[in-house]
């Protein structure tokens, strides 16, 4: 068979990605990213990949007893076997199944109308492994019987040989970069996803893999997004946002297949945390989707002229809340009354103005739906409200946000006047 030297090389890297390229057919990771990485370790000593697969098979004695029905399984064909790798889903354990060539008596390959299965007779059974990619069954099967073929002939795995040795050097010196940060030839992937979830924005995680362009530019989108807020560009600072999230996303989805570490080979991922991440992730991102629209329709629109107390806002609620949802909820207005405090958000700097004559949210205040309301004024009114004192009475155009656990919110304020007390 061609490509031993290449397919022996491939192995000894881990490089799977690389074994389908030698076959010309596309990286098949579909469910079974967990497998591939922990398919080394149950390598034998000196045992070659020639072709790997996903697919599903049904649960056999050996499988674990929370995995029921149909799984997906990673399906190889080495020089010794073919092997069988099923990762648990809410564990760390691995099934494995293991049929030896010699006791093969046929590999069939079927192709379907957008998937195919293979088909391996042993004689006294037949394991079949469907929903595997159409290329992939046929490479498998051709691969199988040429080897078969090989092995009654006594064609085997040749030995390490100068030009191995040269062409192993070569690809080494070609494919393997080297992170300056995370020298290790084998990346945490635990880790790297942590920090690419938690400090993503900052572009840390790219300055860890040597890749401190990238880093930069997803730390000054995020410093861009923040200072656009302060200054009231809120869809523009949304939509940046949305970008450094989106980025980030994918880098976990390349954390997860080894792709972003730049040739390292990856450790396997703590259990769970592949699915929690990118959850978390999916809805940040529509989150963030969401702000951009909303904030958009935002700077759309205009004042349309109603005043309103904050006895009014207050006796409203009370007594028909569909009413004042339709009213203080969405639209821009005009707010007024009596001041309790002005306080500072110390992360984004805006300046929170709280009303008097309403009291705290306890079970002495439950008659009111509304025991507090905020309304919140951009930085740049820095020097205006930092002049306003307890009880001073002002004046506020904002855009209501409604009620939410007893408290009123409006936010985008821009002060119209202040009567002192």
């Amino acid at each position: 068979m061609e490509n031993l030297t290449r397919y022996k090389i491939c192995t000894e890297k881990a490089d799977w990605r690389g074994i389908c390229e030698i076959n010309g057919i596309n990286f098949d990771s579909f469910g079974t990213n967990k497998e591939l990485a922990a398919l080394s370790g149950y390598l034998e000593p000196g045992e070659v990949v020639f072709a790997l697969s996903s697919g599903m098979m049904n649960q056999t004695v050996t499988s674990n007893a929370f995995d029921l029905g149909v799984n997906t399984w990673l399906v190889v064909l080495t020089s010794e076997r073919f092997l069988f790798l099923d990762a648990a889903l809410l564990t760390s354990s691995i099934d494995t199944q293991s049929i030896r060539l010699n006791k093969v008596q046929a590999i069939s390959a079927s192709q379907g109308f957008a998937l195919g299965k293979i088909s391996i007779d042993l004689g006294s059974r037949l394991i079949t492994i469907d929903n595997c990619t159409k290329e992939s069954v046929k490479v498998m099967a051709d691969l199988a019987n040429k080897w078969l073929k090989d092995l009654e002939n006594g064609v085997n795995i040749p030995e390490d040989s100068p030009e191995m040795e040269a062409s192993k050097k070569k690809a080494n010196d070609t494919n393997m970069v080297r992170p300056p940060i995370a020298p290790s030839k084998t990346a945490n992937r635990t880790a790297a996803a942590l920090v690419a979830a938690i400090l993503g924005w900052s572009g840390l995680h790219s300055y860890i893999w040597g890749k401190w362009q990238i880093g930069w530019i997803k730390g000054v989108l995020s410093a861009a997004s923040y200072h656009l807020w302060t200054r009231e560009f809120y869809t523009l600072s949304a939509l940046l946002m949305l970008v450094v999230v989106i980025w980030i996303l994918v880098d976990l989805v390349r954390i997860y297949d080894g792709s972003f570490f730049s040739g390292a080979e990856p450790l396997p991922m703590a259990n769970g945390l592949q699915g929690f991440l990118s959850l978390a992730y999916l809805i940040l991102v529509v989150y963030s989707g969401y702000s951009v629209v909303t904030n958009f329709i935002d700077s759309r629109k205009k004042d349309n002229g109603k005043l309103a107390s904050i006895r009014e806002i207050v006796d409203t609620y009370n007594k028909n809340a569909a009413a004042a949802e339709n009213s203080f909820d969405g639209p821009m207005f005009t707010i007024a009354g009596a001041v309790r405090s002005v306080e500072k958000d110390p992360f984004w700097g805006d300046y929170t103005v709280k009303f008097e004559g309403l009291g705290p949210f306890n079970i002495f205040n439950l008659g009111s739906k509304v025991s507090e309301i905020e309304l919140t004024f951009p930085k740049k009114q820095k020097d205006d409200l930092l002049k306003v004192r307890k009880g001073d009475v002002i004046a506020a155009t904002c855009i209501g946000r409604g009620l939410s656990v007893g408290t009123y919110s409006a936010n985008r304020c821009k002060l119209k006047a202040v009567k002192r007390k």
